[in-house]
């Protein structure tokens, strides 16, 4: 019901009555369409939803990470094969002579250790500090490994990222031992695995290497090796997945390629 009031000037205002008035809000909250809201069961399926995205996310980034880090390994393996393969062109296709014959070279005893003359040769054909780790593996690249002669005044030793079938290395087999670029002697140069990812194991444990450092294979898939990139002799480089590598010599390591 509307009455009306007298305003100065002879004019008159509509007052609408409270009850009116209700009746119209009530009209007006009918029409309002109802707000929606998430039941429980509706959230969770979205929260299992955004984890199930972020994971395939995450694993989507994690695989390209690691086809980068085996693009940069194989590109590291192509540049010290070609230092070895160069400096073997200088030296009658020798490779470097790393016996007690030859003490400037001598002092490797686990693979990857090299004489610091041995590494200056190569550094002296394109080879920098960085090409000697594996970027999958870079917690390798310190100077305590880089400087081991400097930190163990008995050796001349630099600790790499890499297996070197040098000639003259302890704990490399003589029948091993890569003394030419000419292949060795029942395969040809471009079959010869000459420098190789570091894949090993102790007591079956890739993802633990006790020697003077605390180290690991390179390329690892959880617990277990993905394979790693090979440099062979006539100075390519290529990838090879574990499951067509094989236990090819033990010292305190077991060493695959």
């Amino acid at each position: 019901m509307e009455t009306f009031a007298t305003k100065s000037h002879g004019m008159l205002e509509k007052i609408t009555e409270p009850g009116h008035l209700n009746s119209i809000t009530c009209a007006a909250s009918l029409r309002r369409p109802q707000e929606s809201a998430f039941t429980l069961v509706e959230l969770l399926v979205t929260i299992a939803i955004i984890a199930i995205l972020a994971a395939l996310l995450l694993g989507a980034l994690s695989g390209a990470k690691e086809r980068a880090n085996r693009a940069r390994c194989k590109s590291n393996l192509h540049q010290i094969g070609m230092a070895l393969h160069m400096y073997a062109e200088e030296n009658r296709d020798l490779l470097p002579d790393c016996t007690r014959a030859n003490p400037s070279f001598f002092g490797s005893y686990w693979p990857w250790d090299l004489n610091t003359n041995v590494v200056a040769a190569l550094q002296g054909h394109g080879a920098t500090r960085g090409v000697f780790y594996c970027p999958s593996n870079p917690s390798m690249d310190d100077d305590h490994r880089w400087n081991f002669w400097y930190y163990h005044p008995r050796t001349s030793i630099r600790v790499v990222g890499y297996v070197f079938l040098m000639n003259g290395c302890v704990q490399v087999p003589p029948d091993l031992w890569r003394t030419n670029i000419l292949g060795d002697g029942i395969r040809s140069a471009s079959q010869t695995e000459l420098v190789i990812d570091a894949v090993g194991s102790q007591g079956g444990d890739f993802t633990r290497i006790q020697g003077g450092n605390r180290d690991r294979t390179s390329h690892l898939k959880g617990s277990r090796p993905a394979g790693g990139n090979i440099a062979f002799e006539d100075g390519h480089s290529e990838w090879r997945n574990f499951k067509s590598m094989q236990p090819r010599f033990e010292g305190d390591v077991v060493w695959y390629y």
